[in-house]
This record gives structure tokens, sequence and C-alpha cells, in this order.
């Protein structure tokens, strides 16, 4: 019964700390430019910042998963996102916005490992991988709930964000009332073999696939829409409601621990990494294709959520005496690459065009399939 109750919370806290507080800057960008008109590798650096700032937490996180409680760290998470988006709201320069997306960024990293420990205290083994996914499914919600309230608001941007802040308070204190009440910290020993050299060794694999397919991904989640809205061969409405398709689809993701459950890991990460770069390479071959403005994203939505959901469960399995460090380590190294990802893709969507970055960006992701659990 626990576990539907963490499910009820937690997918919200990621909703609201992966989708509202960091992906719906891509979402955002084309209103946001209206107002600050920055080039594009100007917004590919403050799109990198969310990235970084994920990368710091999820370190800090995972170091202090065995010294403070995961609810603690878990509230430390909602008023870092409920900053950041009051920050972004009122920002009136690229300097401003982009301490907003950083602080807000830093909400992702602390949002996703205590709820692993969690998970790992308080739930039955088979019903963890499920309960792992689904939470982590939460990004999809609030990845299409950015995209409706964005449509509604149209270009009032300033008052979305005020609108994501409110519901971040709203989460957080739901977060607050719902989660166990602190616990007694895993014992030391458990943290010293999760850093045990056997385990780093089988880890490489999941390392460096998680390099790749953040390098890919980036660029879908900050310049996709952009070049929907500029491609004048496809209806408007496309880029408007690409967004959520990509956040609807996105609950399919959910569904990733029950397959690999019943079909094992290492289907499920091909099958995700597989449709995640044909969602990159339609969007640079065909674009032109209302069918495939509609494909792409809804390909891209349901693979990105399953992929990172493989990645929690391949994760944990490869630390199985650290869950959060399980599931710290591959989010670290996806969120390194997107933040190197997104640097790049700036540069060549100035230099050359999107075309050229979204089927360069598929090729990395096809790449990612040569690496596989030891």
């Amino acid at each position: 019964m626990l576990e539907k109750k963490l499910i009820v919370v937690g997918l919200p806290m990621i909703a609201v700390t992966y989708g509202l507080s960091r992906f719906s800057y891509g979402l955002m960008l084309p209103y946001i430019n209206e107002t600050m008109k920055m080039a594009q590798s100007t917004s590919g650096f403050i799109s990198s910042l969310s990235y970084i700032a994920y990368c710091i937490a999820i370190i800090l996180a995972m170091a202090f998963s065995n010294r403070a409680a995961p609810k603690t760290i878990l509230i430390v998470a909602g008023f870092s996102s409920i900053i950041g988006l009051g920050i972004i709201s009122v920002s009136g320069n690229a300097g401003v916005l982009g301490l907003g997306i950083f602080l807000a960024g830093l909400s992702t990293g602390f949002s996703s490992p205590p709820y692993a420990d969690i998970i790992d205290k308080n739930v039955e083994t088979k019903l963890q991988n499920q309960t792992n996914s689904w939470i982590n499914s939460g990004t999809s919600i609030g990845t299409a709930l950015t995209g409706v309230i964005a449509i509604i608001m149209t270009d009032s941007w300033r008052e979305t964000y005020l609108i994501f802040m409110v519901i971040a308070i709203v989460v957080l204190f739901a977060n607050y009332k719902v989660l166990p009440k602190n616990q007694n910290h895993a014992l030391k020993e458990n943290v010293k073999a999760g850093f045990s050299k056997e385990e780093w060794s089988r880890a490489i694999p999941i390392i460096l696939a998680s390099l790749m397919l953040g390098i890919s991904c980036s660029a879908y989640w900050t310049f996709s829409r952009d070049f929907m809205l500029q491609n004048e061969s496809v209806p408007g409405y496309l880029g408007e409601w690409l967004w959520v398709i990509i956040g609807i689809t996105g609950l399919l993701g959910g569904t990733a621990g029950v397959f690999i459950n019943k079909f094992g890991l290492m289907p499920a990460y091909r099958i995700s990494v597989i449709a995640l770069s044909t969602s990159s390479l339609l969007l640079g071959t065909f674009a032109d294709y209302i069918m495939i403005g509609f494909l792409s994203p809804a390909l891209f939505g349901s693979s990105y959520i399953f992929m990172t959901g493989v990645l929690i469960v391949w994760g944990i399995s490869m630390f199985k005496s650290n869950p959060s460090f399980g599931l710290g380590i591959p989010f670290l190294i996806l969120a390194l690459g997107q933040a190197l990802g997104s640097i790049f893709s700036g540069v060549i969507a100035d230099q050359i065009s999107y075309n050229v970055l979204f089927i360069g960006a598929s090729l990395i992701g096809y790449i990612s399939l040569i690496c596989k659990r030891t």
C-alpha cells in the first residue's frame, strides 16, 4: 500500500523538478527569446546550466545519502525548485535567467536519489522496479503540463513560471506530509560496498551509454520545439502541441519496470535506444511531413522516459548495496552528456542547421547500442 502513496507524491515531485523546473526551458525558449533576443549559442549555454546544476546536486545527494535523511534531501529539492522558478519569472536579462535556470536545475539532482532509498527501505522487492519506473514517469506529466499551460498562456512566459512556482509549493507540502519520517541511515559498510572496484568495472558500460544518450537527446529537449515553430512547411499547431505529445506519450515509459521484469534489461535498453534515436533522425530528415510532426515527439516522449527507467534499474542492479548511488551515477552521467550536448547543439544550430544537428544526435544515440550489461 505504501508504494501507491509514494507514487502519488513522488510522481508529482519528479513532474515539478524535471518537467517544470528543467525541461520547460526548451518549451518556453521561443517566448523568452521574443523578450530577450538571445542568440542560439547563448540559449544553448543557459540550457547547459540546468544540466550542470543537476550534476552538482546529484553528487551532493549521493554524498549525503548516508548522512542526511532522504526526506530532508527532497525538501531541499522542493525549495530549490520554488526559488529557481521564482527567479526565472522575474528575470530581465540572460544573466538572471541563467541563475534561475541553475537553481531550478539543482532540484532535479536532489529529487531522484532519495526516492530510490525510500523505495528500497519501504517497498517489497518485487514491486521496486515498477515503483521506481512510475515515479520516474513524472517527467512526462510535468512536460505535458508545461505544454498545456504554455498553450493557454500563449507568450506570457513570466506568468507561466509563477504558476509553476505555485504548483511546486503545493507538491512540496504534499511530500512533506506523506513521505515516511526520517529513518535510520544506511551503515557505513554499505557505502564502501557501493564503491567496490568490481562494481565500478561492471558499471563502465552504463556510464558510457548514459554519456552518449545524454549528448544525443539534449538537442531534442532544447531545440525541437523552436525548430518546429520555425518550419513553415507544417502547421503551427504541431510546434505548439509538441511538448504535450512528448509528455502524454511519456506515460508509456512508466511500463519500463514491468517490461524489464518480463523480458529482461538489455531488450528493454535496445528498444528504448532505437526508438529514441529514430525520433531525432525523423525530425532531422522528414520534418516537413505532418505525420512526422506527431510520430517523432511520440517516439521521443515514450522512449526517453522508458530509457531513463531502464537506466534506473540497470544502475541499481550494479550498486545493489547503495540504491541512491546506483540511481545517481547513470543520471549524473546522463546530465553531464546533456550539458555538453546543449552547448554543442547551440553552436551547430548557429553555424550549420537544425537538420544536421538532429541527424548527428541520432547517430550518437545509435552508437550507444554497443553498450551492454556485463
